[in-house]
């Protein structure tokens, strides 16, 4: 309401002040403020993590997603890295996390492998050079299982994709780093880190989005509007960054509205329906095609207007999916809900039960629109 409206409109400078403002919520401000903090940090330290693994792919000949390749280890290892940093800062929150470490528990030499690897680069991205402290294998596995929380509507608990976009982390192209958090089934916080994405908006005439360093990190909460700022930003929430607000203006038609889907190769795009939709609504420009919540992102700060997604029916989307892509699309001034409607359940343990598909949009307006346009074509 009011207070994020106002938020939205201070200059970027003032970030400190409007976040401690008199929230609705019952924890003191403050306190939410430290959280996205600490948030924004995990998120900037497993940044420099992916990029070095996604620099090694460059050059490596494994880049599937099987057991031991680069991206399996970078996986394990991003969530490793988060949950450490949470847990150093805020040792009572439970963690909802996409991998577990069952599989590096075995007794068998490549589990044993894997896990050294993990161990290595876990320690490398958390301690750096400074040799005097490490983690040792069984300390990684249980920071790795610590995203084994079920969920619910009953507790606190961050939610954790350490990289979402696994095709675009492969191809060099846009992933993310998606760390939301759950108060009582209602996402109240989340951090969006998009390694590879470009500060500066998205030109208009592209229709893919160019992989630039040092990427941009977004992070919401409650009420207090978004924000993005440089990844490798020291205030990512203060003086470095800068103001999240959905294109308001928006219309279908002619140089208007600009939808975003997943490249062609993911399991989650059905380009004839958006085809279909985009037509029946009018919408003329070409679809931006971006792996991950990267697109809630551009959402977020005006680049495109529309993210869907349509998944076969026996798909079943995951919480950490879209936990911190949700708030940072509403905090900016957007709307998101599934294909009927109803806004995304978050409070029902690890899968997200929806109509239909998900669809985000930059403003009520457009929302409705599209919901009456899926309506009809359904």
């Amino acid at each position: 309401g009011g207070v994020s409206r106002r938020f939205r409109m201070e200059s970027s400078t003032r970030v400190e002040s409007s976040f401690s403002a008199s929230s609705s919520s019952s924890s003191s401000s403050s306190s939410d403020y430290d959280m996205l903090q600490a948030m924004c940090e995990a998120v900037q330290l497993c940044a420099k993590l992916t990029s070095k693994t996604q620099k090694l792919l460059e050059t490596s000949d494994q880049v599937s997603k099987s057991d031991d390749s680069p991206v399996t280890v970078a996986d394990y290892a991003a969530q490793a890295v988060v949950s450490y940093v949470l847990e150093q800062k805020y040792p009572d929150v439970a963690l909802l996390a996409e991998e577990d470490a069952k599989a590096l528990r075995g007794g068998s030499k490549e589990a044993q492998g894997l896990l050294e690897k993990i161990t290595e680069i876990t320690n490398d991205c958390v301690f750096g050079d400074d040799v005097s402290e490490y983690l040792s294998r069984e300390e990684v596995a249980r920071l790795i299982d610590r995203g084994n929380h079920e969920g619910g509507s009953e507790s606190t608990f961050f939610v954790l994709d350490p990289i979402d976009g696994t095709k675009g982390f492969i191809n060099q192209r846009q992933y993310a780093i998606a760390l939301g958090l759950c108060e009582k089934g209602k996402v109240v916080g989340g951090v969006l880190g998009c390694p590879n994405m470009r500060m500066t908006k998205i030109p208009e005439d592209v229709d893919a989005l160019e992989t630039e360093k040092p990427g941009v990190i977004f992070a919401a909460y409650e009420n207090f509007g978004c924000k993005y700022a440089a990844m490798d930003a020291k205030e990512p929430l203060g003086k470095d960054s800068f103001i999240a607000t959905s294109d308001q203006f928006v219309k279908c038609g002619k140089d208007g509205a600009r939808y975003m889907e997943s490249w062609g190769d993911s399991i989650v795009a059905d380009h004839a329906f958006t085809n279909a939709l985009s037509e029946k609504v009018g919408i003329t420009r070409k679809a931006l095609r971006i792996d991950s919540q990267a697109k809630y992102g551009s959402l977020s700060r005006g680049d495109a207007h529309i993210y869907l997604r349509f998944p076969p029916k026996t798909y079943r989307e995951k919480v950490w999916d879209h936990a911190a892509g949700a708030i940072i699309v509403s905090e900016s001034g957007g709307v998101i809900s599934d294909a009927a409607g109803v806004p995304l359940e978050f409070g029902k343990g690890r899968f997200l039960d929806i109509n239909g598909g998900i669809v985000a949009s930059s403003t009520p307006e457009l929302h409705e629109q599209l919901l009456k346009a899926i309506a009809d074509l359904r």
